[in-house]
């Protein structure tokens, strides 16, 4: 059965060649936390939804803690994406590995390193 997480909106900046962390709260409709007890979370970032050009897509690096989905990268991953606009999304699914719902999604803006 699904837990009926609300998919949520964000935005994020993420700064070429630095490490990127992000922690994002699991919610339902009534904008209550949501434990995630079972199951797995895995997050994508491409430069756009339909593209399969892999030096366009980084996976993130996903753990869970209760409600919170953490997502990161590091340096060496962030270094080797283009800057520019990018759109992601975090999803969950359950321990049936069926069911799938999204936590969050949304654009990420890479800002250029100036030093390298």
């Amino acid at each position: 059965m699904a837990l009926s997480i609300k998919t949520q909106g964000e935005n994020l900046t993420m700064y070429q060649g630095s490490n990127f962390e992000k922690v994002f709260t699991a919610k339902d409709a009534n904008n209550s936390n949501v434990t995630i007890s079972t199951g797995t979370c895995a997050s994508k970032m491409k430069k756009n939804h339909t593209t399969t050009n892999t030096s366009w897509i980084m996976s993130f690096t996903a753990a869970v803690t209760g409600s919170n989905v953490t997502i990161t990268a590091n340096a060496t991953q962030t270094a080797n994406m283009s800057s520019g606009l990018y759109v992601y999304d975090v999803e969950y699914t359950q321990s049936d590995e069926v069911t799938k719902e999204r936590v969050v999604e949304g654009m990420i803006t890479i800002l250029p390193e100036s030093t390298t």
